[in-house]
């Protein structure tokens, strides 16, 4: 089974989505529900790399601000 979760906004009652490849010529099951609340995105990191970063020193200024090349 595959499974693609995707947030959409309805416009006249419309939904356009577009599936990967690998759904062509599958049947499929949909199901729509509201959402009233977004949920917060809780980020997590993947079990096998969870706790073994170490940081060592001064991330945030370890290279200077103009090479971030972000926004002003």
């Amino acid at each position: 089974m595959q499974v693609e979760r995707l947030f959409e906004q309805v416009k006249d009652r419309r939904v356009l989505i577009e599936l990967p490849d690998s759904f062509n010529n599958h049947r499929v099951e949909i199901i729509v529900l509201t959402v009233d609340d977004p949920a917060p995105v809780h980020r997590r990191p993947h079990p096998d790399i969870a706790g073994r970063i170490k940081i060592h020193g001064d991330t945030l200024n370890s290279v200077p601000e103009t090479d971030w090349d972000l926004p002003r």
